[in-house]
């Protein structure tokens, strides 16, 4: 419960407190394929506003993938997109290597390891943004949802499954770091040797069977 209430107050001070701010979410589902989201609350003004819009424009990003929100004072951005695999969001996300110069990925027969490289593109304390990124962030909060075991995380706040960063103007060069055991496709020896041994035992069983009644006819 503690977890869970210190998730929903840092949360709440990123969107409402903040001057420009983010949520970037990836979701790994089961089959590895990926759920990537982001959600953008910028200052109303026409700088930030079509800036943004720009680096959307500008990647080739569908607009079926994006809508834009106008209050009085805010303006909320939604993105989202999925991907068949993590091999297929690292080489074709257009909106990550806004956020991240890299994001390195490594894979055995043990585990999978993501993590990124060098500092996150968003605005710092002395007002200066390395890179084209979406637009000039005071803070973002970086979510990452997983349902395998993780063995091996940096993360801020972690609530069920669900493993969060929050990263600000003062420390962008934190870094994210997972490493978790997926469930592999591997061929199913044991179910295939149990589905084998009972139709061998129940082929004997009724052929015995057949057996025993021509037998009995013959005399």
């Amino acid at each position: 419960m503690k977890k869970i209430f210190k998730y929903l107050i840092l949360t709440s001070i990123i969107i409402f407190l903040t001057g420009c701010s983010g949520n970037y979410n990836l979701k790994i589902n089961a089959d590895l394929s990926i759920d990537e989201s982001l959600e953008l609350s910028i200052d109303n003004n026409d700088d930030a506003y079509n800036k943004t819009l720009k680096i959307f424009e500008e990647n080739n990003i569908s607009k079926d993938n994006y809508d834009v929100n106008i209050s009085s004072n805010k303006v909320i951005i939604k993105y989202n997109d999925d991907f068949s695999s993590i091999e297929d969001y690292i080489l074709n996300s257009k909106v990550y290597p806004q956020l991240f110069n890299e994001i390195k990925y490594s894979k055995n027969s043990r585990y999978i390891e993501l993590s990124t490289k060098d500092k996150l593109k968003i605005k710092n304390k002395y007002n200066i943004i390395d890179g084209t990124n979406l637009t000039d962030l005071d803070v973002i909060q970086v979510n990452i949802e997983n349902p395998f075991v993780v063995t091996l995380s940096n993360e801020d706040i972690v609530n069920d499954n669900i493993y969060t960063w929050s990263i600000n103007n003062n420390d962008i060069n934190k870094t994210i770091k997972m490493q978790f055991k997926p469930t592999f496709n591997k061929f199913p020896y044991r179910p295939v040797i149990v589905g084998s041994l009972i139709l061998i035992l129940s082929s004997i069983y009724i052929i015995r069977i057949i057996n025993k009644y021509r037998n009995s006819k013959k005399v």
